[in-house]
């Protein structure tokens, strides 16, 4: 997928009041909440700089919040059922790590009460944002999930308002998996695997896992950040562009350089490299 070209070359602000949104010292004014940061985060330790996300409560759990002093509660995004099926740990690595800090938690919470109350604005901030900082790719859900007909459609409004961005996602919602087909700059990447499973795990699976897509004519590719912690998505565009895309499973107790089979799973990452720098 290649996305168009068409900034516009203006203020950040008039961008911003073009799509109805207050925009003031970098900040925009938000319903419930007032001056916040813009809603698309700039990059990670593992997306690089340059990459856009927006994340979300990625548990079923309840938010509670007030509106006009009456004490409210929303859902989070995801029921949240990814786990080992032999030690029943949970495997979502968006239930780990730096999503358990405090500041995070509160973001995310934030964002899921904006997207499930004021989705509009959600919409009109996020595309505002895009035209105004020269966004050239986002990844939707960093953490959470398409959680109804309505959000999905607002993801397909915003992936039409900005075809200068490349859009991507992972999503365990059928419903959302067909959702974004005719629209080029919009890849969605299965996270359930029709009749195999999730498509994150320890190296033996995901090594079975691959040679069964592969042997089945699928578009595939195993992320190359579980055996080289300096890729970034800034120089990869595999997510955005293939059907099945797998990965080592971290954020958890599952220590891989101890995995037998690990060797074998470095040895088949970089074939497939081999095997991409040939093909271009």
């Amino acid at each position: 997928m290649t996305p168009k070209k068409g900034f516009t070359k203006t203020t950040k602000a008039a961008i911003y009041a073009a799509y109805g949104i207050e925009y003031k010292s970098g900040k925009i004014l938000a319903p419930l909440y007032g001056w916040i940061n813009p809603l698309l985060i700039n990059g990670n330790a593992k997306l690089g700089k340059g990459v856009y996300t927006w994340s979300m409560l990625p548990t079923n759990e309840m938010i509670s919040y007030f509106e006009d002093g009456i004490k409210k509660q929303e859902m989070g995004t995801c029921p949240c059922t990814c786990r080992d099926e032999e030690t029943g740990e949970k495997t979502c690595y968006a239930c780990g790590g730096c999503y358990l800090f405090n500041s995070t938690k509160l973001s995310l919470a934030r964002k899921t009460i904006l997207a499930r109350v004021y989705m509009d604005f959600v919409k009109r901030a996020i595309i505002a944002q895009i035209k105004a900082s020269h966004i050239h790719i986002c990844r939707i859900h960093a953490a959470g999930d398409f959680f109804n007909a309505a959000y999905i459609e607002m993801w397909r409004d915003i992936c039409r308002a900005c075809p200068e961005c490349l859009f991507w996602s992972y999503t365990k919602n059928r419903d959302a998996e067909s959702a974004f087909d005719g629209i080029e700059n919009c890849n969605i990447v299965k996270s359930l695997i029709p009749g195999r499973g999730k498509n994150y795990g320890k190296a033996g699976y995901i090594i079975s896992l691959y040679y069964a897509l592969k042997a089945a004519g699928k578009s595939v590719y195993i992320c190359r950040c579980g055996i080289d912690k300096n890729q970034h998505c800034t120089n990869c565009r595999h997510c955005a562009e293939s059907e099945f895309v797998l990965f080592l499973e971290h954020g958890t107790s599952y220590k891989p350089e101890e995995d037998p089979l690990f060797p074998a799973f470095v040895a088949l990452v970089e074939s497939q490299q081999e095997d991409a720098e040939k093909a271009a």
